[in-house]
């Protein structure tokens, strides 16, 4: 299945910000193997946001949340 260019941005947008999850991101990863232009293109979303994501400095969870947790 070949995406048009809208749907490729849309849904590499929402696999790199981590937004596609379960059977849509298996789906999503096994239509990149296949599809060298939408492995191109979610590269290029990755190289885009990486930065970004890394420029932000991390935030420590309150210790609730690990009490929760535990």
């Amino acid at each position: 299945m070949r995406l048009g260019p809208r749907a490729a941005q849309a849904l590499a947008a929402e696999y790199v910000l981590g937004t596609l999850r379960g059977d849509a991101r298996r789906r999503f990863e096994a239509m990149m193997r296949e599809d060298r232009a939408l492995a191109i293109e979610t590269r290029r979303w990755e190289d885009a946001l990486t930065p970004i994501a890394e420029s932000i400095p991390p935030v420590a969870p309150p210790k609730r949340v690990w009490a929760a947790i535990e």
